[in-house]
């Protein structure tokens, strides 16, 4: 069947028109005439794998990694277009919501770019394959639990976490150790230093890691650890096998310090652009007693801190707090509390702090509805709402409204070359 893309809805889809039925596949730029291979029939639309581009648009662009249809597979066009697509998405998105945004007659604010959209990823976590003639890594194919795509090495990560890459391909082709089921490689930004973390099937395999492929990865430059991890106890601290088990971010006044299990933002540069926005607007609002939910290992909680009265966090992954108090060391902080647990757990505590404004970055699924009650009820003057899903995000603004009127909302484009797209907004309390 050919098809003339229309437009690519978020989060990645080609969307095309056959016979007036809706038809999405995996790859095509809007204009672009292409060949497609029907892989199954819906209710209101079909699903296709593109076969082949008959007619290429300007826009197309060769994409540097073989393996993109899994890292990032908006490699195929211009930045300029992926800019364009993305904001297009966001405005689609608060529409099908409904959510009053931007006002009529306005539109939305341009899209933050990052400053870089290749070797920005602090962090790169491939399959190790063993079952073929030769080991492998690999990333998944998208949608697929068993088809792969060998990685030999990713324009998204830096030279030295490629250089790293290309060690532990060595070590699989000539010392195979078969427990080992995944690598990770993580780096800090600024001081370039280079954490691998390895995953097994059992304590065994690390035992075998240390002794059999140590010598050859303890001469890596950059490199100041590795840590293990059991595939079957993810609740366990990291094994230990050479090195330093964290890494530590500086950035002017704020040292943030993390493990092989904490989360942490993947591009720094956009990140900082993220805290300059905040720090803008808790401005207006200084001084004033701010709440981080979500707080992971403190990112935000210690950007912002001299801005604010006191400050309340809420964590619940064991790995973040540890590092969280480790944190709260590092930067002899005053006037911080943190809570460990839920937050959903943690709402009479976060109703008696009687918070100000309200920094949130929850996970993809968004705010449970216990909170955006308890946020209500609250006497908060703003909400600064962080979110990795339109969707998600768009349907929570709307959960906060009426008794929060939406002021901004600002994207940044944290994962450049992808489908995804960072959100910031704020709201504020009407009277």
């Amino acid at each position: 069947m050919e098809l003339r893309i229309e437009k690519i809805v978020y989060p990645g889809r080609a969307l095309g028109l056959h016979e007036g039925r809706v038809v999405f596949t995996d790859e095509g730029l809007p204009g672009e005439l292409i060949r497609v291979e029907i892989l199954a029939e819906r209710k209101n639309f079909l699903e296709a794998k593109t076969v082949e581009i008959l007619e290429p648009v300007p826009d197309r662009i060769e994409p540097r990694c073989s393996h993109y249809r899994a890292c990032s597979p908006y490699q195929i066009m211009t930045y300029e277009l992926e800019t364009k697509i993305k904001s297009g998405q966001l405005t689609e998105i608060l529409s099908r919501f409904k959510v009053p945004y931007p006002p009529a007659g306005g539109k939305l604010p341009d899209l933050v770019t990052s400053p870089r959209i290749y070797g920005y990823r602090n962090k790169i976590k491939l399959a190790v394959v063993w079952q073929s003639p030769q080991p492998f890594l690999a990333y998944h194919e998208p949608g697929s639990l068993t088809d792969l795509l060998p990685v030999e090495n990713c324009a998204l990560v830096s030279s030295e976490a490629n250089s790293l890459l290309s060690a532990f391909k060595e070590l699989i082709e000539t010392s195979p150790l078969p427990a080992i089921s995944q690598i990770e490689i993580r780096q800090s930004f600024s001081s370039r230093a280079l954490l691998a973390i390895l995953y097994s099937e059992n304590k065994l395999g690390l035992t075998e890691a240390a002794r059999r492929w140590l010598p050859r990865l303890s001469a890596q430059p950059g490199l100041t650890g590795v840590a293990g991890l059991l595939n079957r106890d993810p609740g366990a601290r990291p094994v230990p096998i050479y090195g330093q088990l964290d890494l530590e971010e500086k950035f002017e006044k704020v040292s943030l310090r993390y493990g092989p299990e904490c989360f942490f933002q993947v591009n720094p540069l956009q990140l900082l652009k993220v805290v300059e926005e905040l720090k803008t607007w808790l401005k207006e609002s200084k001084p004033a007693r701010l709440l981080d939910l979500y707080a992971g290992v403190g990112t935000f909680t210690f950007f912002l801190s001299n801005l604010a009265s006191e400050v309340l966090a809420v964590e619940s992954e064991p790995a973040n707090v540890f590092y969280f108090k480790e944190n709260l060391r590092l930067n002899e902080a005053a006037d911080i509390k943190l809570i460990a647990g839920r937050v959903e757990q943690k709402l009479k505590e976060i109703a008696t702090f009687q918070p100000e404004v309200a920094m949130l970055d929850p996970p993809r699924k968004g705010l449970e509805p216990e909170l955006i009650v308890t946020l209500k009820k609250i006497p908060l003057r703003s909400i600064f709402y962080l979110s990795c899903d339109p969707a998600t995000l768009a349907r929570d603004l709307n959960r906060l409204n009426p008794e929060y009127k939406l002021q901004t909302v600002q994207a940044f484009d944290f994962f450049p070359r992808t489908p995804h797209l960072e959100v910031l907004s704020r709201l504020e309390r009407v009277d």
